[in-house]
């Protein structure tokens, strides 16, 4: 059972409203909703002090548990990372045409805006931080190609 749930249960069988236990544990009320919500979890001091007031023992997870997550995250990287590349390949085929093409306006002005829009809005369904590293990034490497191509073409005119 999740420690929010036990929380929960102790304090409903021994009648206790919120504001009553956190009276005793010296916290907020809106606090022992957090935790019986599963919004947040009590600190180590105080879930000895809940141990002590509710008279129940928060059992620990396995590391057997716990190896068996960590397992699956690290399952879940890896396809994370598989996906990502097979994702990315055709975008990059894509990249490599539009260099040989990149004269023509419609390829400048339509489709490397809707590229990158489409790249954007794949990435803002990770995490912020990562989308905004990866934002950066694509505008960098925007900014590097341009300049190449327009370095380019002022050395083939001369």
């Amino acid at each position: 059972m999740e420690i929010g749930k036990m929380i929960r249960a102790q304090r409903e069988e021994l009648k206790m409203t919120q504001q009553q236990l956190a009276d005793q544990l010296y916290v907020t009320r809106q606090t022992i909703s957090k935790w019986e919500l599963g919004k947040s979890e009590p600190d180590l001091i105080s879930r000895k002090n809940l141990e002590t007031i509710l008279a129940v023992r928060f059992v620990e997870e396995s590391s057997s548990t716990k190896k068996e997550e960590g397992f699956m995250k690290k399952i879940q990287w890896f396809a994370g990372v598989v996906l990502f590349g097979v994702l990315f390949f055709p975008l990059r085929f894509l990249w490599v045409m539009l260099r040989r093409n990149w004269e023509h306006t419609l390829i400048r002005f339509v489709l490397v805006p809707v590229s990158i829009a489409f790249s954007l809005w794949y990435l803002h369904i990770l995490k912020d931080n990562v989308f905004y590293l990866f934002l950066g990034l694509i505008l960098v490497a925007y900014l590097i190609t341009s300049y190449y191509f327009f370095s380019d073409k002022k050395t083939a005119s001369n």
